[in-house]
């Protein structure tokens, strides 16, 4: 972690929106300073992709690759599928640990767990 640094995580969509602009102007392209990107020197993924990379031209290439390939109907049926996969399988072990320690609470208090949303 660096402590001297801000970092902001994104996590609405219009932010997201505002940092992929077509513009050579976007203010939303962060500039890293070589003290603060050392690491990612040393791992070789400065200069790469789109959050890391400096250089307009390739910057601009990998967002329209990127938003290409994340906008396409296959990649949205896929991470949907994924979603659905991943939330069965997460259900299932709320359910084994519902009946497990259900059991416990239900023989004890006298009370019912109630998970439903």
């Amino acid at each position: 972690f660096n402590f001297d640094t801000r970092n902001i995580a994104l996590n609405r969509i219009e932010y997201i929106e505002k940092l992929l602009l077509a513009s050579s102007k976007n203010p939303y392209i962060k500039k890293f300073s070589y003290k603060d990107s050392k690491g990612f020197h040393e791992l070789g993924l400065m200069g790469k992709g789109i959050l890391l990379n400096q250089d307009l031209k390739p910057w601009r290439y990998n967002r329209h690759f990127f938003s290409q390939a994340i906008l396409s109907p296959k990649f949205a049926n896929e991470a949907l599928h994924l979603i659905n996969k991943l939330f069965n399988e997460l259900e299932g072990y709320w359910d084994k640990l519902y009946l497990k320690e259900g059991g416990v609470i239900l023989k004890e208090n006298k009370k019912n767990m109630d998970i439903s949303t």
